[in-house]
């Protein structure tokens, strides 16, 4: 597979994102629910001035067509932001998102009613036993933390869930596309806008969030939300130039990337459930794209005498 310009921008732009988003809530778990307001803000302001040229132009894709879209895609993503106050690592945290294949290929046959290839259902087997394995191994087992482990317990409830709720936001999506056309700024900028007023009930929690932030803090959210309009924005032209498996085996790969990195910078010692784990979810993501397939092909080459 060629490595575009496209690709690259993704794997910078999200993994630069989730270092900063990491060291926030390292610091400043209570800030995610403001800092994902401020992330919708910024893009819903950008996309106000450049995509609608100031609400002088009209949507391709009817407003009454997004409410679903929105609906799932603003749930996800609020609730990913807020496991991070849950004391769930963020080792888990990626290594959970990191089944968004088999949520995918779950959601998509029973939406179509039709039965899986086999390298996806075995794929899929592979990537849950991993995800199941990181689960168990992330658990807190201290016994003078029961309250961390009830809220490390709603938090990966919180993100299995989010894995079904992403993978109709990538079927409505879908839908979309292929109903009217494909129009990647204008689905961004709707949204992100559209939610806008549910933060609204928010409002005290926010405000008193934002008043106790340092200025450290405040650096950091600004690099953040620049950096995660320009991995959203490069995920949503990635769309319009790959095919949605192409699309979900690059964003899994971003997600190692990720993981990677958390390791290394902030020491995370991962266990052995953790890296039985994650080599399951990475065979099995190989599996699941028929990988070692591709792998075994080899051009044939004609000889003449």
């Amino acid at each position: 597979m060629h490595v575009s310009n496209t690709t690259i921008n993704v794997f910078v732009g999200c993994c630069a994102s989730a270092f900063l988003m990491e060291i926030l809530m390292a610091n400043w778990p209570n800030s995610a629910n403001l800092v994902t307001y401020l992330q919708f803000f910024f893009i819903s302001l950008q996309g106000f001035i450049v995509t609608t040229k100031w609400g002088t132009v009209g949507p391709k894709i009817p407003i009454s067509q997004y409410v679903l879209l929105v609906t799932l895609f603003f749930v996800t993503t609020v609730a990913n932001n807020y496991v991070y106050a849950l004391h769930v690592p963020s080792t888990l945290h990626m290594i959970i998102r990191s089944a968004s294949s088999p949520a995918s290929m779950l959601v998509y046959c029973c939406v179509k009613k039709q039965l899986p290839k086999l390298n996806n259902a075995i794929g899929s087997i592979l990537i849950s036993a991993g995800v199941a394995l990181a689960m168990y191994g992330g658990a807190p087992t201290d016994e003078e933390n029961k309250g961390t482990f009830l809220y490390w317990c709603i938090g990966v409830t919180i993100l299995l869930v989010t894995l079904i709720t992403g993978a109709f936001t990538g079927l409505q999506q879908e839908r979309l596309y292929s109903r009217y056309g494909k129009h990647p700024n204008e689905m961004l900028f709707y949204t992100h806008a559209i939610p806008l007023p549910v933060f609204f009930g928010l409002s005290p929690q926010l405000l008193s969030t934002a008043a106790i932030l340092p200025f450290a803090a405040w650096v950091l959210i600004a690099l953040n939300i620049l950096s995660q309009f320009y991995c959203t924005h490069s995920v949503h032209e990635l769309a319009t130039k790959e095919t949605s498996v192409t699309v979900t085996f690059i964003l899994t790969l971003r997600k190692f990337a990720s993981l990677l990195i958390s390791t290394i910078v902030f020491k995370n010692n991962l266990n052995i459930y953790h890296v039985i784990g994650t080599m399951l979810v990475a065979i099995g993501t190989c599996v699941y794209f028929n990988f070692f397939s591709a792998r075994r092909q080899r051009p044939v080459s004609m000889k003449t005498k």
